[in-house]
């Protein structure tokens, strides 16, 4: 069985259950605080396969960068590479530290409230994450950043736990008229699946 649920800028938290049956879906914030027996970050769709992921490092303490105002203009550095690895460093320690609020605010449109991210996420004990090299592509006036995630752990009754996908950044490309906020890099999904522990 694989579970997934998607943390994603929709400002809902969208939990689905694979089985053999079509999934139930389940999108509130004020029930993101999903019982043990459904944890896990992912699209909100089935997943046929467990998805792979590349070689990951543990996750460094982020630059400081990402402390600056929002309102004040984003560097150059800010705005490169660095700055979008910096953002999703920033959201990988917060979870670690158990410091759910700051990990919200690292989504340009967070999933559901502030409460109910840290409600669904204090059903894990303990929460180590790895990262892998991070790609970077570009759109429609739009510059995007995905990283693999790996997240290990223990659930509040003691068992094991993984989820594995995609972080994806996104920021406005440099147009006439962005704002400093639109400027920086955010997240813009954390498409997480609960693989099975052995």
């Amino acid at each position: 069985m694989i579970k997934t649920i998607l943390f994603a800028g929709t400002g809902a938290l969208a939990l689905a259950a694979c089985s053999g049956s079509a999934p139930d879906a389940l999108a509130t914030q004020d029930t993101a605080a999903a019982s043990e027996a459904a944890p896990s970050p992912a699209t909100g769709e089935a997943a046929a396969t467990t998805p792979t992921v590349a070689a990951a490092a543990p996750v460094p303490a982020p630059p400081s960068i990402v402390s600056r105002p929002a309102t004040s203009p984003p560097t150059e550095e800010e705005k490169s590479e660095k700055g979008a690895r910096a953002v999703v460093q920033t959201w990988a320690r917060a979870l670690e530290t158990r410091q759910f609020g700051l990990a919200w605010e690292q989504f340009g449109n967070p999933p559901a409230s502030r409460a109910a991210y840290a409600r669904w996420w204090q059903r894990y004990r303990t929460i180590r994450v790895s990262l892998g090299p991070g790609i970077g592509d570009a759109g429609m006036g739009s510059l995007y950043y995905t990283v693999p995630a790996t997240l290990i752990g223990t659930t509040t009754a003691g068992k094991p736990f993984r989820l594995q996908g995609d972080v994806m950044l996104r920021r406005v490309n440099d147009v006439d008229g962005a704002t400093p906020e639109q400027l920086r890099w955010h997240i813009g999904s954390a498409d997480l699946k609960d693989v099975p522990t052995r």
